[in-house]
């Protein structure tokens, strides 16, 4: 892995079928590199997709979990200092503006309170970005917000620009911060379209790094792993290199703090 210490879970660049046929055409390099079975090629990664879930970013109350986020934040300079590229996907908005706001998780997850979640999002954000600015920047690193939606992966134009944007920041030497913009999306919602590319920033991170060509993506949770079952289970075992072999897993409950979970 490449940071043993808080990058555990690394994971393969998603596979071109993932994304739509248009923006497999946009991602050419991409596609055409070749997946690794192993960890073995991870050490030679020259451009990563970091990604953290609210889990990770915030506290069980909603706070911000501001020793996890300082040790991501050094880290990912770490990787810097080796010449290696880094985009962190973050989720996080939606638990940090519910807090912000004074509204109850059952009120903001329940799926008919679309609004209630999209305000918690624009409360959030903002606290979000501001956090992590405040941490790069006292490292001497620059960071840019990045917000995106599901038009942006199925619309060819806006698809270009999104590609475009995130490789003129990668030649400037700025981590962007990206994140659904769920202010505007509909939330949860989209758990139940089938015809939406992404329904959480996992799968989300994983298209991100389709179309930046990155070389391996990592995905920071409170899970120490991917497991056959839910590791909670009698009998699920941890799976150290997925193929697909293996056949399915066994896909367990969501996260109780955001829209997606391993």
């Amino acid at each position: 892995a490449l940071n043993s210490k808080l990058l555990p879970s690394m994971l393969s660049k998603t596979a071109a079928t993932q994304i739509p046929s248009f923006a497999r055409g946009l991602s050419k390099a991409a596609a055409s590199r070749s997946v690794p079975n192993t960890r073995n090629g991870l050490k030679d990664a020259e451009r990563v997709v970091v990604k953290v879930g609210t889990a990770v970013v915030s506290n069980k109350n909603g706070t911000l979990a501001l020793s996890r986020m300082g040790a991501l934040v050094e880290q990912i300079k770490a990787l810097r200092q080796e010449g290696r590229e880094v985009l962190l996907v973050s989720s996080g908005a939606v638990g940090i503006g519910r807090h912000r706001l004074g509204l109850s998780k059952e009120a903001v997850s329940d799926p008919k309170n679309v609004v209630d979640r999209q305000a918690c999002a624009a409360a959030g954000q903002g606290i979000l970005i501001n956090k992590y600015n405040a941490l790069f920047n006292s490292l001497g690193l620059k960071a840019a917000q990045v917000l995106i939606t599901q038009q942006d992966f199925t619309d060819p134009t806006k698809y270009g620009y999104l590609v475009s944007t995130l490789e003129k920041l990668a030649s400037m030497g700025t981590i962007p911060i990206i994140n659904e913009n769920d202010v505007v999306t509909g939330g949860a919602q989209l758990d139940v379209d089938e015809h939406c590319c992404f329904s959480d920033n996992d799968m989300l991170s994983a298209l991100v790094a389709s179309g930046a060509s990155a070389d391996a993506v990592a995905m920071l949770t409170d899970v120490d792993a991917v497991f056959t079952k839910p590791p909670g289970e009698a009998g699920s075992e941890r799976i150290s290199v997925y193929t697909e072999e293996q056949g399915r897993v066994q896909i367990g409950e969501k996260s109780s703090m955001g829209r997606g979970g391993m």
